[in-house]
């Protein structure tokens, strides 16, 4: 009895450490490597154990990992950072049932074991999957492979999408795994070919790839107004915000006109940055109005904008392309607002225990178009803030026909934390599955240039106000990520089902022969 507590304590103590580890992989610390060495000490702590120690085993690593790396989320309340944690916990604890029930099966040769490796990684995937979609649109933050943006493995993404960057990372690891446990010699060795390989081939293509010089450019502007406070009350005063961003556009025009910086073609605000309804509200308009005759070009404008069907209740998240002669043009209202962010599920009875809610006084209507806006003939692909992590939303506007990628985020809540780090790890990441050129603007930071190659060129950092003007190259092809991550990401959990459902009856039959 004492030994089995004693092995349990290390094991939880072990899964613990691992979690730690996976959290370093990502922002501020950003060790890449760190991810795949610790799923390895957390398939390792719960391979051939029961599926009830197994869970607690998965359970302790998520909760150690989604806290430490959810710490921005204190500026909300500690009780959010550890509810949001709990909750993510358990996803990862359905994943230590899974490696308790594949690694028996797999000791057990009642599975093949390259198939018994393959489903575990699969495993990886069907979570990232369901989680990054339910409920409420779920939460596809903190997925594996947005920790590998400084990672040679990043140039996955571009071959099979954000998910199949995931089953590499998460693969490698269970390779190694399969190598400690597995006996035979020749499964040693393929395992270890799987792990050379997964490393050599995308160095090798990453490599290969050159950038077309000769394209012809657009010059889009961006501008980080700046607000007067972060934290909770950042948009408090929306004037000020608002008054900000119209000035850092008057002063980029000034250095137009002296010949500082080239002519922009558009320019580029963030989100949030007009909280005034310029539809309703007079004086926003002429403000943005005023900013846009400044600089001569239209201006992308983050608003919020009441809603057409329930102004009551119902908000937008809007980006609005406003024309320095016409005025407000296209639109695009935010396609997943962040649930208990932007929408309250359950607000009659959340806003009586929890006062912050209040702050949130209309939920943020969901958009049902794409986020396109055609300037100068090219196709800009407009995400608000944390669509960038949902994999649904990037997909459509890039097979949309988005040639450039443009970023709206409003930071400001959480500036001076990880959260602006974790953003423009995921943003670059983005680019290089595209192979796309991504613009964000943000209204405390960070604003960034992003090259299809993951590289970041200019920026303006947290906390600094200003703005810049970059020459961008449109790109039309679809990459292999675009055209295929989607179908490979269900492919991949189809199989994970799939062993789990026929596994059980193989197990059946074979204790029966």
């Amino acid at each position: 009895m004492a030994r089995t507590i004693l092995s349990l304590g290390l094991r939880v103590t072990v899964a613990a450490l691992a979690g730690w580890f996976l959290a370093l992989a990502y922002p501020l610390a950003s060790q890449w490597w760190l991810a795949p060495i610790s799923i390895v000490i957390f398939t390792a702590a719960a391979w051939n154990t029961n599926k009830k120690t197994s869970a607690l085993i998965g359970f302790i690593f998520g909760l150690v990992s989604f806290r430490v790396q959810h710490d921005w989320l204190i500026v909300v309340g500690v009780d959010a950072t550890w509810i949001l944690s709990l909750y993510l916990a358990l996803w990862i604890a359905i994943i230590g049932i899974f490696i308790s029930i594949l690694s028996r099966a797999i000791t057990r040769r009642t599975i093949p074991w390259p198939l018994g490796l393959f489903a575990l990684g699969s495993v990886w995937i069907l979570e990232e999957f369901l989680r990054g979609r339910f409920p409420f649109g779920g939460y596809p933050w903190a997925r594996i492979a947005f920790s590998q943006a400084d990672s040679p493995l990043a140039f996955w993404s571009r071959l099979g999408g954000i998910p199949w960057l995931s089953f590499i990372v998460v693969m490698i690891a269970i390779a190694f795994v399969g190598i400690i446990y597995i006996s035979s010699m020749r499964a040693k060795l393929v395992l270890t070919i799987v792990i050379v390989v997964s490393f050599v081939i995308p160095i090798t293509l990453s490599n290969l790839t050159r950038t077309d010089s000769t394209v012809p450019t657009i010059a889009i502007g961006v501008v980080q107004g700046g607000t007067p406070q972060t934290g909770l009350g950042a948009m408090d005063v929306r004037r000020a915000v608002l008054e900000n961003h119209v000035n850092e556009t008057i002063k980029l025009a000034a250095k137009v006109k002296s010949g500082e910086v080239r002519q922009p073609e558009v320019v580029i605000w963030p989100e949030n940055s007009s909280d005034l309804d310029p539809f309703t509200e007079p004086d926003a308009a002429k403000l943005i109005d005023m900013a846009a005759k400044a600089i001569g070009v239209p201006i992308m404008v983050g608003a919020v904008v009441n809603s057409a069907t329930d102004p009551a209740n119902e908000v937008y998240n809007m980006g609005i392309l406003w024309d320095p002669l016409t005025g407000p043009g296209d639109t695009y209202i935010k396609n997943a607002p962040v649930p208990f962010g932007e929408f309250i599920p359950f607000r009659s009875l959340l806003t009586q225990f929890i006062s912050r809610y209040d702050r949130v006084s209309r939920d943020f209507a969901h958009g049902t178009e794409p986020g396109i806006f055609v300037v100068d003939g090219l196709m800009l692909g407009d995400l608000i803030c944390f669509e960038v992590a949902v994999d649904p939303v990037v997909n459509r506007v890039v097979n949309e026909g988005a040639q450039i990628l443009v970023v709206q985020t409003n930071n400001a809540t959480y500036s001076g934390t990880a959260l602006p780090q974790q953003q423009l790890h995921i943003e670059r990441l983005r680019a290089i599955e595209y192979e796309r050129t991504v613009v964000v603007a943000a209204t405390t930071g960070i604003s960034a240039e992003i090259l299809p190659d993951g590289s970041v060129g200019q920026t303006l950092p947290d906390g600094v106000t200003g703005s810049f003007v970059v020459e961008v190259a449109p790109r039309s092809n679809l990459t292999l990520g675009a055209r295929l991550g989607p179908y490979i990401e269900v492919i991949l959990c189809l199989f994970a089902i799939a062993a789990l459902v026929i596994m059980p009856i193989r197990q059946r039959r074979k204790s029966t022969s």
